[in-house]
């Protein structure tokens, strides 16, 4: 391997329910490292039942970025996400530390580790108040039908029954960005040289385990976390309040479908941000290494750990 002046990166990506939280604790604990959040489900406070996010116990003492630092009533963009992420990772190099970039938002991870040219937008309060009429008074479909006709390509990578974020994929694209599906401005560089960490189980254990999750989530007060967040004030016009296990939650409690429907539409919910996931993830990549974490998963995770120590050992 070539040596490189750039930041050095360690990046642990794939699919829901694979392994990446304990994998990247443990690589951490190995190799002096400190890991930087790229998912997006866990940027909010007090949402952390339904989104799985890790606790102090599975931490292991493990400092982590970019965790617990918005309310979920917060804006936050990709832009946003890639200030403050080159911020931590630069923190973390400046300490001799190693960044580990952990998470399953392709477009985050990608943005990050591509180096793309994300422009912030700043908020068009008549096109929101134009686009929430309509909302109103048409519903979401009115708006997919807009999104539709106006970006084929975004409306078919966005759910056109999330009105949210039909909202803000109509934002993005009457601001000239278009949500990182037409237009990847990536650097002419990667901007860090990066191990990339590929995860991967095969899909019925894998459904297994995001049943598994599911019934862990019951356990753990996924019911009475969406309630108490209910109780605070927030909705499902709040961003973050449309993820996975919440909207769904929701729509339970305004008596849409029983308790049964809500937890079924979470799993489907699951499996379908899975396939997303291993869209933008692909075994093909040649950046990325795979390693299977299904029935081998402790010999896989010592491999990633060995492997990673000889990378980092042949980079300096």
């Amino acid at each position: 391997m070539t040596k490189s002046s750039k930041p050095k990166v360690v990046a642990i990506i794939g699919a829901t329910a694979t392994g990446k939280t304990a994998v990247g604790v443990e690589l951490a604990l190995e190799m002096g490292g400190e890991v930087v959040n790229g998912d997006s489900r866990l940027f909010y406070r007090g949402m952390d039942v339904a989104t799985a996010k890790p606790s102090l116990n599975e931490t292991k003492g493990v400092r982590h970025h970019l965790i617990d630092f918005l309310e979920p009533s917060d804006r936050f963009s990709l832009a946003d996400y890639l200030e403050r992420a080159k911020a931590a990772i630069e923190d973390i190099t400046t300490r001799r530390k190693v960044p580990i970039l952990v998470g399953g938002s392709g477009q985050y991870v990608w943005a990050l580790l591509e180096g793309w040219d994300v422009p912030k937008i700043e908020p068009d309060i008549a096109l929101r108040n134009e686009l929430e009429s309509v909302l109103r008074d048409e519903g979401v479909e009115s708006l997919s039908a807009r999104l539709e006709k106006m970006a084929p390509d975004v409306a078919a990578a966005t759910d056109l029954k999330n009105q949210r974020r039909v909202i803000r994929a109509i934002e993005r694209i009457e601001s000239g960005q278009t949500d990182g599906v037409s237009s990847r401005n990536k650097a002419d560089e990667p901007p860090f040289d990066a191990r990339i960490i590929g995860l991967s189980v095969e899909r019925a254990v894998l459904h297994e385990r995001v049943v598994s999750r599911l019934n862990s989530m019951l356990e753990s007060g996924w019911v009475a976390e969406v309630e108490s967040l209910l109780a605070a004030g927030y909705s499902s016009d709040d961003y973050a309040m449309s993820g996975i296990g919440y909207r769904q939650m929701i729509g339970h409690m305004a008596g849409e479908y029983d308790f049964e429907e809500a937890v079924r539409l979470t799993v489907v919910a699951t499996n379908r941000l899975i396939r997303h996931q291993n869209n933008w993830f692909k075994h093909d990549d040649a950046r990325i290494t795979w390693y299977d974490m299904g029935n081998q998963a402790k010999q896989s995770t010592e491999s990633i750990i060995s492997d990673t120590l000889k990378w980092l050992e042949s980079r300096v």
